[in-house]
């Protein structure tokens, strides 16, 4: 088991990788905990869950909603939950950010810690402290930043994965690999067979990785003001084209880094030996599938983006793999150079 540990301001986060979670949480005092999680997750790990309340709730992004914690917060209020109460979040992305979202606003905050099931929540949306919810179809515009006091991300629970929800993971591990890391882009390429399969021993090598990227970026600009923006590599366009095609995260936000270095390519940025090794690398791990959606479509989720200010945006580019940059452009700008592109 590997340890790190996530420093902010608002509080630090114990990660542990590789872990088992079952005995770790058997050694734990949870007799104030209250588990969040989802009817799939329960179905498989229910029986090794501490003997405290459940909430168990619809799987997928349609839960990750103003209603859902509304109902959160009236079961917990059922509960007699208090300030000793601990909600522990066990399962992926949408799970962490409710969890750590209802705990942060439940009598002015609460402590949370999770259990990642997911490889995209092992490696990014656990991490970090952001918390939220989605919007009028806008994707995380309400939302908190807290720290969970613990993250443990199993490797053994991703055999449980489906192959869509898997591949969501992979899209984020390449984009920590593009924005920072050269080396590790090679080793991703040198090893894709194994990681496409899901090798334990390199995927633990590759989540540890992405995690210390992100402690190191996250941990020095929590609130997302400068360096942690670079994290946004891809999610300005894939997040619209998420909406609109029903893609998995990591997939979607792969269509929108290849677009970014598309557009870091027309702007002198990138040269196409680069361009075509960020192509290369994910469409050999198949995180490019065909998709058919009105350009205009993808406009209006941009100009709703959480990063624009005013009539411009924090758009991330690549200058080189391993390498990214932080420009303030024009949304407009954005918007004609997706006009131009063939997709």
């Amino acid at each position: 088991m590997e340890k790190l540990t996530f420093k902010a301001s608002s509080g630090s986060t114990e990660i542990l990788i590789g872990a088992d979670w079952k005995s770790i949480i058997d050694k734990m005092d949870l007799s104030r905990a209250i588990i969040i999680t989802d009817h799939n997750i329960r179905s498989i790990y229910g029986s090794y869950f501490p003997r405290v309340p459940v909430i168990a709730l619809e799987p997928g992004e349609g839960s990750k909603s103003i209603d859902t914690i509304d109902g959160i917060l009236k079961e917990l209020l059922i509960l007699e939950a208090d300030r000793s109460s601990f909600l522990l979040g066990i399962g992926g992305g949408v799970i962490c950010d409710i969890t750590g979202f209802a705990a942060t606003i439940y009598m002015r905050g609460i402590r949370f810690g999770f259990v990642s099931t997911t490889l995209l929540s092992q490696v990014d949306a656990s991490i970090g402290g952001k918390n939220g919810v989605n919007l009028s179809g806008v994707k995380n515009i309400v939302g908190t930043f807290a720290q969970p006091e613990f993250v443990i991300c199993d490797q053994n629970m991703l055999a449980t994965l489906p192959e869509a929800e898997y591949a969501s993971g992979l899209g984020e591990l390449v984009k920590y690999a593009l924005i920072r890391d050269e080396e590790m882009l090679g080793f991703i390429e040198e090893n894709i067979d194994a990681v496409i399969a899901g090798d334990r021993e390199i995927l633990k090598r590759l989540i540890y990785r992405s995690v210390e990227i992100k402690a190191e970026i996250a941990g020095n600009d929590e609130r997302e003001v400068g360096e942690r923006r670079l994290l946004n590599f891809g999610h300005t366009v894939g997040h619209g084209i998420e909406v609109l095609t029903g893609l998995p995260h990591g997939v979607a936000i792969s269509h929108g880094m290849m677009i970014a270095a598309e557009f870091s390519f027309d702007d002198g940025l990138i040269d196409i030996a680069g361009l075509g090794r960020v192509r290369s690398v994910l469409e050999r791990m198949g995180l490019l599938p065909g998709i058919i959606t009105e350009k205009g479509a993808i406009s209006h989720f941009i100009l709703k983006d959480k990063k624009r200010e005013d009539k411009n945006i924090n758009f991330v580019f690549l200058e080189k793999p391993g390498k990214a940059v932080v420009k303030m452009v024009a949304l407009q700008d954005i918007i004609d150079k997706l006009a131009a592109k063939d997709y």
